[in-house]
């Protein structure tokens, strides 16, 4: 303890530190979204997004939709689209009904039909190529169901 002169192994420090890595972010339940939420309002480019969603910002989010891969005809991928499971995939979904997913690094996905559930940190916001929006929801893939 501090001041009394009791000196703890270092050994014993390192462990404690690690435990309490462990310990301390872990247990994070995901938010549950859906497109009804991500979709809710008419998206233009340079607006400022609606509080319902920026609030997900940086978030693991449990979300439901189609997967569809960014090529057509591929069955494993890495990077995929979840798409807003009130379209049934079908037409073109609109920028705020898409959300762009990778799985971990150097891992791949089956591509898998009907509506898939994913858990994973989102990230909410304009992403540009150019002078062009080409998304605003990006998410890391931690699990799929």
């Amino acid at each position: 303890a501090a001041g009394s002169g009791v000196r703890l192994p270092p050994v014993l420090i390192r462990t404690c530190a690690l435990l309490a890595l462990l310990v301390v972010p872990g247990g994070e339940d995901p938010v549950v979204t859906s497109f009804t939420t991500l979709a809710a309002f008419e998206f233009k480019p340079g607006m400022t997004l609606p509080s319902e969603v920026t609030v997900l910002h940086e978030k693991l989010v449990k979300i439901q939709g189609f997967m569809r891969p960014e090529n057509d005809g591929d069955t494993e991928v890495q990077f995929f689209l979840l798409i807003n499971d009130s379209c049934g995939c079908q037409g073109t979904p609109k920028l705020n009904e898409i959300v762009y997913c990778a799985m971990p690094e150097e891992t791949n996905t089956k591509v898998l039909p009907g509506v898939i559930k994913i858990t994973g940190k989102l990230f909410v916001g304009e992403e540009k190529e150019g002078e062009d929006v080409v998304g605003i929801y990006y998410l890391d893939v931690e699990k799929i169901e």
